[in-house]
């Protein structure tokens, strides 16, 4: 705890104030906190000269003509021009800066596990009290958020634990380096979101427990000893004893209510088709060619996909803008996962948030749906590429150029 007091000292409680404001949209007020972001990372202006990078640039051309777009029919209100164009690259520009103050890999780890479970916390507070109010028998999944009252959609509430579900994931990797009580803490963040999990009757949120479990223990059973693995496959063990003793998985019970009732009427047939976004999916990519300069959201809705989203406000140009951006990311973590200079812990976590991330973008409109989300994304792309820059020296992306553009 004494490195991340430390860190929050370097950072600054204004900044801190600012970043978390935003990102925990709170009160429903974030945008008025992204302004203050917006105009704090510019005050930095040493730290500035080495920052700007293609993928900054790259980011700003498409929040720029994203908001363009946006601005003929801002529907959300014109304030949301200014976010659009300008919070998303400023973020990516902070994700720089918590990488470039950070005095050791452990302290990243830790940044980016606290500043993940902070973005949960709104979410983890109102369906807690939801849970305390009426328990898991309810069958509404939108629930209203703690301050305010507003009811949030089901699968947005949801979104907000997707890191959470990676808690297992990352104690697995990283549990000699990491407190014991911080182990529990963690831990027990992981249950309460998974019973919030359960109430929301999210599928996709397990999906991403499921997974990240497993590409945790793929990566990091070949790169330990035959003692640790069998420790690490007795703790699995026992653990699983006890959920299958003491925890009912019977779906007619309370606390698998509201999942149990998403299963009925053809619940298959719903995964299958991605909850019913196929149809949305294939207008969308018949607009890119009819209507390639954006089309209005009363036509069929959202995409309920980020790129096509972007089709739909922007047009073509944005689209393809976002799709560059997103592959170079994709590169960016393939070269971290091969990576002998990066932490094995560090590389899990890139790759369990990034199926965090991507899981949320194939489903939901991303900027228009979850905008936190998104700006979440950028500071955590311009963390992870200023850390395997430093690392790495620059040996693989943009390494003859990378001290003036990268």
């Amino acid at each position: 705890m004494k490195k991340i007091f430390s860190y929050c000292n370097t950072l600054g409680f204004i900044n801190l104030f600012f970043l978390l404001g935003a990102l925990l949209n709170i009160l429903n007020i974030g945008y008025l906190f992204a302004y203050g972001c917006i105009g704090l990372i510019f005050f930095k202006n040493q730290f500035l000269k080495n920052a700007i990078d293609r993928n900054f640039l790259l980011l700003t051309f498409f929040s720029i003509t994203y908001s363009l777009f946006y601005a003929l029919n801002p529907w959300k209100g014109l304030q949301f021009v200014v976010i659009y164009a300008c919070t998303p690259p400023a973020f990516y520009l902070w994700g720089k800066y918590l990488s470039t103050i950070a005095k050791s890999k452990l302290t990243l780890f830790y940044v980016l596990i606290a500043t993940t479970v902070l973005y949960s916390l709104p979410a983890m507070i109102s369906v807690v009290l939801n849970i305390l109010e009426g328990g898991f028998g309810q069958l509404d999944r939108n629930l209203p958020m703690f301050w305010g009252g507003e009811v949030v959609n089901a699968t947005q509430m949801a979104a907000m634990f997707i890191f959470n579900m990676c808690i297992p994931a990352l104690l697995f990797s990283a549990y000699k380096a990491i407190p014991k009580y911080l182990i529990i803490v963690l831990s027990a963040i992981f249950v309460i979101s998974l019973l919030c999990v359960l109430r929301l009757g999210s599928r996709t949120q397990l999906a991403i427990f499921i997974l990240s479990l497993i590409i945790s223990l793929v990566v990091a059973i070949p790169k330990r000893s035959f003692k640790e693995n069998s420790v690490t496959f007795t703790v699995f063990a026992i653990l699983l004893g006890v959920v299958a003793t003491q925890v009912s998985l019977d779906l007619d019970s309370d606390i698998l209510a509201t999942f149990a009732s998403r299963m009925e009427d053809d619940g298959a047939a719903d995964i299958a088709s991605g909850g019913g976004r196929t149809k949305q999916w294939e207008k969308s990519i018949d607009n890119l060619f009819e209507k390639p300069l954006g089309w209005d959201l009363e036509e069929f809705g959202y995409s309920h996909n980020l790129w096509l989203d972007a089709l739909r406000v922007g047009g073509f140009i944005p689209f393809v803008i976002l799709i560059l951006y997103s592959l170079r990311f994709i590169n960016l973590i393939y070269n971290i996962f091969f990576s002998k200079k990066i932490d094995m812990s560090f590389q899990i976590l890139c790759l369990t948030y990034t199926l965090g991330f991507f899981s949320l973008f194939m489903v939901e409109p991303g900027i228009d749906g979850t905008f936190t989300l998104f700006i979440l994304f950028c500071l955590f792309v311009g963390l992870v590429r200023h850390h395997y820059i430093t690392t790495n020296n620059g040996n693989v992306l943009n390494a003859n150029n990378h001290q003036s553009i990268n």
